[in-house]
């Protein structure tokens, strides 16, 4: 399927005009939406990877940053359950991935990843609830990370010959493929982390996370990824990607010289600023002293950056000056229960006020209020999540 930005527009101001819904702008129909920004409320949405039914968890978000568990709904689809148990360093992380579980930027939809069926699903999001309202072949085997821009989707998946495939999302929530959209996401064994597009949406990076190589594809008018290049990476095993402003992106470097093996306390967080089809860096292999860094999020106000570190068990917190440049500010911003609690991933509230972190072996979601001077304190702590979970997002 062809997709054509100048007629998008058009269409979408046809369906706006018809429809009287005042801020359509694209074939999405996406509106902004500030449904509990007022309150300071909001949800918090968790993917739970089961092997036997992969679900979503709503949880209710207080104006205080507490928890309350609402509703479980099926994607439709089979996540990939734990590893084997004992895990080694790093704990269960199924996936190896950042961005399971995302939300479009209206609120109005959540794209989640079905590893264990190889598919991707699409739920509503209503006053009422979620609501599974499609689901499709990712394309792939193992899919493990998606992102999402204008109405455009695209899927990574892990396994067998790594790839990405790419989608749009309709007014309904249907993914409909992109013809010609399957690119390769790295050899064999690769192990592809993350696929995200910027901040502009003319670029879409993969981190190949075994391969300690970024991919970096121009985006052409038609929604293909077009013109490719491919960089080392500042450290070993890029992970996860987060963008700021000014056309910065931080990438985190686990730093495993044999998989899932990182470097005690060799972790190191990189960022780069988008130049033309490439990436430029400007700090390089920042260390944390923590293990196994592999998620961050910049905050909205672009001041800081929080890393997880799974090994550790442990939240470290960068400075982000104006030009991108970083400075760890505390090797310990929180101790999320020691190794053994193994944090993944995280995710940053809209309004900036709130951090929430799974630990994965020790199944919980918990809540970290971010204060004026970026330090974190803690207000949440839900529990009961199965050790397969991967996949956050707070709003």
């Amino acid at each position: 399927m062809k997709v054509e930005r100048s007629f998008l527009h058009r269409f979408a101001l046809a369906v706006m005009i018809f429809l009287a819904v005042p801020c359509l702008s694209s074939i999405a129909a996406y509106c902004e939406d500030d449904s509990g920004e007022g309150s300071g409320s909001g949800k918090v949405y968790v993917l739970t990877n089961q092997a036997e039914g992969n679900t979503v968890v709503v949880l209710d978000r207080a104006a205080n940053g507490t928890l309350t568990r609402l509703q479980e709904v099926s994607t439709g689809g089979l996540g990939s359950g734990p590893i084997p148990l004992p895990p080694p360093i790093g704990g269960p992380n199924p996936l190896d991935s950042q961005d399971a579980l995302i939300a479009t930027p209206d609120h109005r939809f959540l794209l989640a990843v079905n590893p264990g069926s190889n598919e991707l699903s699409v739920l509503a999001v209503r006053a009422e609830g979620l609501s599974l309202v499609d689901k499709v072949a990712s394309g792939g085997d193992f899919p493990v990370s998606v992102s999402f821009h204008h109405g455009l989707v695209y899927v990574v998946n892990s396994h067998g010959n790594p790839n990405i495939n790419g989608f749009t999302l309709d007014v309904a929530g249907k993914l409909h493929p992109i013809a010609n959209s399957t690119r390769s996401a790295g050899v064999p064994g690769s192990a592809p982390a993350q696929v995200a597009f910027n901040k502009d949406g003319d670029l879409l990076l993969i981190t190949e996370r075994l391969a300690n190589l970024i991919d970096v594809f121009r985006m052409t008018d038609d929604g293909l990824p077009g013109e490719h290049v491919q960089l080392i990476s500042n450290n070993h095993t890029p992970f996860g990607v987060s963008f700021g402003k000014d056309h910065i992106v931080a990438v985190t470097e686990t730093n495993e010289r044999v998989p899932r093996i990182p470097v005690i306390n060799g972790a190191t967080v990189s960022t780069y600023r988008i130049r033309d089809n490439s990436l430029e860096p400007v700090s390089v292999a920042v260390p944390d002293h923590q293990s196994a860094a592999c998620w961050i999020r910049i905050t909205p106000d672009d001041r800081f950056a929080y890393v997880s570190n799974t090994g550790s068990g442990t939240i470290s917190s960068f400075r982000v000056s104006r030009h991108g440049e970083l400075t760890l500010y505390q090797e310990i911003a929180a101790d999320t229960g020691g190794p053994k609690s193994v944090p993944i991933d995280l995710s940053i509230t809209r309004n900036g006020k709130y951090l929430y972190v799974l630990s994965s072996l020790i199944g919980t979601v918990q809540g970290y209020r971010i204060e004026e001077d970026g330090s974190l304190s803690p207000v949440a702590n839900a529990t009961g999540f199965p050790i397969s979970v991967q996949g956050i997002i707070a709003q």
